[in-house]
């Protein structure tokens, strides 16, 4: 999964393929060679073999036969590959020194033995510019067969080497299309290479790799350490690997086994991330993840054929614990990521940007009450994915949120969340949001409904919660343009209603409402008390971020609350009146209406001591208003039992 980048030509394998290349194109000169003769086996290096490649290939030092019937020593002195044309490097590889033993009696049978080789200051090149242009394409791998090179069965076929030995070895790879740029060194690694091995225990005869590089114009750093060249060799061994990666705070450890190195395949191995922000796995594997607060999660990789996957993971997110099993499939043209994740305490300021929750950095900031963090578009466009996260409980600050169960789906561009369910306040809140990010200016759709939410869990904590109870519920249509919530909702057109039924509610705020002071003053020094609730309704239309009401109303035993609000969601600013028709005949009731304006983070509440006429105030024609709203009664009523509080209003509004 991690090696994303690298899926269509990993550079490791093309870097071993140009040594493993050089190496074929000495033995078979000295298979041609009766009589070991320098002069002749530099000829068929220099032109036989750049014949075959289509590329210069010259030895610009000495080279040394030694032939014995034990064992044949060969040395060759700084060896040069051509590159291709138009590429910046004016060598693909170059080697300061092969130093190889074979055993020529074995060569009787067919086979190729090398006792030992030596190669020293190796430095390859490997180059790609666009899909057609690479610096490893060969006129002699086009004849190759192409079933042989996708078998993942297959390695790649070294003669028999007992000792292969590469010291001060460098690789460069750059890759266009991807945005890479690696710089790496390669060593084997000796009983006397004390550091390493002891770093590394089981890997004392194995080879060194380390380096860094640029991947998406992010910096990173890589180690790796594998086993030795038997395993390599032997398709029945899986090749130990471990290898450790850092770019910024994002660390990763591969540490298992690989069935086919070389192809990255038949993957078995612990995979330990740990980082400062989920988001920042994007720059390695082109997954698009919300912004988080420190992770570190551990799990089994796995690679079969194109198939990445992570496997029985667990770990914590900030606060949240988070497990599950996701898998990575690169054989098309886009990535695809499926996922299953469940949480049992997911804390909303860890994992909250999965369904657009203010992070605890963004709820810290003062300037605004919506979140404004823009929308990465080129991330959603990158790769499709569907994922599903499961909570058993929800820490979010002053929302009373119990679990969520979301399915996020992705597909070419588009986001949707579908279906959205969140246990909120011991009710529901059911529904869809849709994010388009193939236009500039992304459009959002949303269609939530809310249903049996309880009233208490919205007081909890204040000295309201324990005479304030109910159920209400409603629903939500709205559409928007742009790159965040806060764009999304300025432009947004739609509708916006609730309801409630029955309950009760502090007879304090009734009466504060009013300003009755005869009956709210003994309830501000003593004990408060509750009303019971007949229906309270509210009706927005929604038209380029504007909500006005269409009707405002909460009637109560003791009063009848009705007025009109204004909600500018471009600048967040509120202009609301509400007027209270008491229902006794308290002579101290002052009857002024109250006001609440301002910026809806810090609103201000007063009094509108000019008590002027606006439209919806007490004589709301509430008949007309209330009638289209009866069907939301299905989002409170209680299983088959009809609601008869909201109906009674209704029919008395009608009179």
């Amino acid at each position: 999964m991690l090696i994303t980048h690298f899926r269509k030509r990993p550079f490791v394998a093309t870097a071993v393929g140009v040594f493993a290349a050089v190496v074929a194109l000495f033995v078979v000169s000295v298979l041609c060679i009766i009589v070991f003769s320098e002069s002749l086996l530099r000829a068929l290096i220099e032109v036989k073999g750049s014949k075959i490649l289509g590329r210069e290939i010259s030895v610009d030092g000495a080279i040394t036969v030694e032939w014995h019937w034990s064992y044949t020593h060969i040395y060759i002195e700084n060896l040069r590959l051509q590159n291709a044309a138009d590429f910046s490097e004016p060598d693909m590889a170059r080697v300061e020194l092969i130093d190889l033993h074979f055993k020529p009696l074995r060569l009787l049978r067919g086979h190729i033995d090398i006792s030992d080789i030596t190669i020293i200051a190796p430095e390859i090149y490997v180059e790609r510019k666009s899909v057609d242009a690479a610096n490893w394409h060969f006129p002699a791998l086009k004849s190759a067969n192409p079933d042989d090179a996708d078998d993942p069965d297959r390695r790649f076929n070294f003669p028999v080497i007992d000792h292969l030995k590469i010291s001060r070895g460098h690789i460069i790879f750059k890759d266009d299309l991807k945005g890479l740029n690696l710089d790496l060194q390669l060593d084997s690694v000796t009983a006397n290479d004390e550091t390493t091995v002891a770093a590394n225990p089981g890997f004392e005869k194995g080879y060194a790799l380390s380096g860094k590089g640029r991947l998406q114009e992010q910096d990173f750093s890589l180690t790796a350490i594998g086993g030795s060249l038997s395993e390599l060799r032997d398709a029945s061994v899986s090749f130990p690997l471990r290898l450790r990666l850092e770019m910024g705070e994002t660390k990763v450890l591969i540490d298992g086994l690989f069935r086919n190195p070389l192809k990255l395949d038949g993957v078995d191995a612990l995979l330990k991330i740990e980082g400062a922000n989920l988001a920042d796995i994007f720059y390695l594997t082109s997954i698009p993840l919300p912004p988080t607060p420190n992770y570190t999660l551990e799990g089994q990789l796995t690679k079969s054929g194109d198939v990445w996957a992570y496997k029985g993971f667990k770990g914590l997110v900030g606060n949240s614990d988070l497990a599950g099993n996701l898998s990575y499939d690169l054989s098309g043209k886009r990535g695809f990521l499926t996922a299953d994740l469940t949480s049992n305490v997911l804390d909303a300021a860890d994992l909250g940007g999965f369904i657009g929750l203010s992070t605890e950095d963004e709820a810290a900031k003062p300037k605004k009450l919506i979140p404004d963090v823009p929308l990465s578009r080129e991330r959603l466009l990158a790769t499709d994915l569907d994922i599903r996260l499961k909570a058993i409980k929800v820490d979010a600050p002053h929302l009373p949120f119990k679990g969520m169960d979301v399915r996020f789906n992705l597909h070419n561009g588009v986001l949707k969340l579908d279906p959205l369910n969140l246990a909120l306040a011991d009710g529901r809140v059911e529904g869809s949001i849709e994010i388009d990010a193939n236009p500039t200016l992304p459009p959002m759709k949303m269609n939530l409904k809310l249903r049996q939410l309880n009233l208490t869990q919205f007081f909890k904590g204040t000295r309201f919660e324990s005479n304030t109870k109910g159920l209400f519920g409603g629903k939500i249509t709205l559409a928007g343009k742009g790159a965040s919530l806060a764009d999304v909702l300025a432009t947004s057109n739609g509708d916006l209603a609730l309801i409630m039924s029955g309950g009760e509610i502090s007879l304090l705020l009734i009466e504060a409402a009013d300003l009755d002071i005869g009956q709210a003053l003994p309830l501000f020094v003593g004990k408060d008390k509750s009303t019971r609730i007949n229906c309270g309704v509210m009706n927005f239309n929604v038209k380029d971020g504007m909500l006005t009401s269409n009707v405002v109303a909460l009637d109560t035993r003791d009063s009848l609350l009705v007025g009109n609000v204004d909600i500018d969601l471009k600048d967040e600013v509120i202009d609301a009146r509400l007027d209270a028709k008491p229902k006794d005949n308290s002579l101290l009731s002052l009857r002024i209406p109250i006001t609440i304006t301002g910026n809806l983070k810090s609103p201000s509440i007063g009094i509108d001591k000019e008590k002027t006429t606006r439209r919806g105030v007490a004589a709301i024609a509430l008949g007309a208003l209330l009638t289209p709203l009866a069907a939301l009664l299905a989002f409170v009523e209680d299983g088959d039992a009809p609601d008869a509080n909201c109906r009674a209003l209704i029919k008395e509004a009608r009179k």
